[in-house]
């Protein structure tokens, strides 16, 4: 059986153990940016280095990484905060209230022209010239990685967007497809100045779980299905509690890769796809709140309802600033005792 742990803290995690801080300087200060990398991987080496976590001389990631929905929610005008011990967040929902009809007149080229893209450009330039080598968002790779238009659109335009898909499901799709119209323009600009083919789509479907299976088929399945198809591979992301989605999921074309929130049968979602890596998010809140004896029992659960997908990662995944220790070290353990 093939396990893998894919480890990841909140910022307020790091801060709280080593004082490093984050603020707009994490994402526009490359030496701030190499300092704190570093010391979060050392700082993981020293709490985890057992199970293989961390380095004592990590190298820069030389990668620029803002979370898709909130590059599109500043380009459509959202004002960004930059906590001292978080990520940035987007201010407001700036499609709220606004008609079909504006929306469809909004010019994706003038998003893929906004100073936040020519600055996330020019600190690849930075990076380029700093290291030798340079990413951003990690398309060097190949791969672009977005919110999917539902999810976006979810934040662009607050309820507005159920509202859509309850009654007006034409108007739905002119919305979703000029979420992704603005996102082809951003990631095409982007693929061109880092000369890179994009042949695979990660896409993160936050909000999916709010709906019901009726309407994920009706408005956002079409969608979703049409941007995996023109890609060569994709990876699905749905991190609330999905069961009722699992066969729409099924049904995306190209996925090979599929991460499940919390909640989710995880044994069915296997049944439906068989041949698909199985990815689990882990709860933070199981990380926080339970035992170390009822951490390894849970997490024993999850890997066994994987255990017939053909490789399974564990999202070890935004774990809050008070996770303890010992909570990650039974999660180890009990991936660890499954693989003897």
């Amino acid at each position: 059986m093939s396990i893998n742990v894919s480890l990841n803290f909140m910022p307020a995690f790091y801060t709280k153990h080593t004082g490093t801080t984050y603020g707009e300087a994490f994402y526009f200060d490359i030496a701030h940016r190499e300092k704190v990398e570093r010391t979060e991987s050392e700082f993981l080496h020293d709490t985890f280095g057992a199970h293989g976590v961390g380095a004592v001389h990590s190298k820069p990631s030389a990668n620029i990484f803002i979370q898709p929905v909130d590059l599109i929610m500043r380009t459509q005008g959202a004002e960004w905060i930059f906590p001292e011990d978080g990520t940035v967040e987007s201010l407001g929902a700036p499609w709220r209230g606004k008609s079909i009809e504006e929306i469809a007149r909004i010019d994706a080229k003038a998003a893929a022209s906004h100073p936040v893209i020519d600055t996330v450009l020019e600190q690849y330039e930075a990076m380029r010239m700093r290291y030798g080598n340079a990413d951003t968002f990690g398309v060097k790779s190949g791969v672009m990685t977005i919110h999917t238009p539902y999810t976006t659109a979810q934040r662009l335009t607050s309820d507005d967007i159920f509202v859509h898909i309850a009654t007006d499901p034409p108007g739905t799709r002119i919305v979703l497809d000029k979420v992704w119209e603005i996102y082809q323009a951003i990631y095409g600009r982007i693929a061109d100045v880092l000369s890179v083919k994009l042949t695979r789509v990660n896409m993160g479907d936050c909000a999916a779980s709010m709906l019901s299976a009726e309407h994920y088929r009706a408005s956002v399945l079409p969608v979703n299905s049409m941007i995996a198809s023109s890609f060569d591979s994709a990876t699905y992301h749905s991190c609330g509690a999905s069961t009722h989605l699992i066969n729409a999921f099924a049904a995306l074309p190209h996925v090979n890769a599929i991460q499940l929130g919390p909640g989710t049968d995880i044994a069915a979602a296997v049944h439906a796809m068989p041949k698909i890596h199985m990815q689990p998010l882990i709860d933070p809140l199981l990380m926080l709140n339970r035992t170390p004896d009822a951490v390894h029992t849970a997490i024993e659960q999850i890997i066994n309802d994987s255990a017939k997908a053909p490789e399974i990662t564990l999202c070890a995944w935004s774990f809050d600033r008070d996770t303890p220790f010992d909570a990650v070290n039974a999660l180890y353990d009990a991936v660890e005792d499954l693989k003897k």
